[in-house]
């Protein structure tokens, strides 16, 4: 991204927390962020539906290479190939994939119509 960590830190995060997501500071500036119903989770498990427990870790690094020597920030998304599986099973693992994919597609394209994505 081509702004800094702080800011993005405040953009990611209202993102997450717009799309019903519970946002939290981890170790190391990290965003931890997550969704659904543990309790639910459990006890349905991968019929838990919208309500199926998810979370994911957001790593966010400076990186002055970004943007020709004017810096930037690398988020990384991260949620683990087998989010979803311990108590879901293969409904919950399929779900957790699926649901990572979408949101993590929706947060590009939401940076990118923001001018602030850099690609490639």
């Amino acid at each position: 991204m081509r702004v800094e960590r702080e800011a993005v830190r405040v953009l990611v995060g209202e993102f997450f927390a717009a799309r019903g997501w519970r946002v939290a500071e981890g170790e190391k500036g990290y965003l931890l962020v997550e969704q659904g119903s543990l309790r639910r989770t459990v006890a349905l498990g991968g019929l838990a539906g919208r309500g199926f427990h998810m979370r994911a870790r957001l790593e966010l690094s400076e990186d002055p290479d970004l943007t020709e020597g004017a810096g930037g920030t690398r988020i990384r998304y991260r949620w683990g190939g087998n989010a979803g599986r311990v108590l879901g099973g293969a409904v919950g693992a399929a779900r957790a994939r699926r649901r990572h994919a979408e949101t993590s597609a929706a947060l590009a394209a939401h940076l990118r119509a923001q001018g602030l994505l850099r690609e490639g």
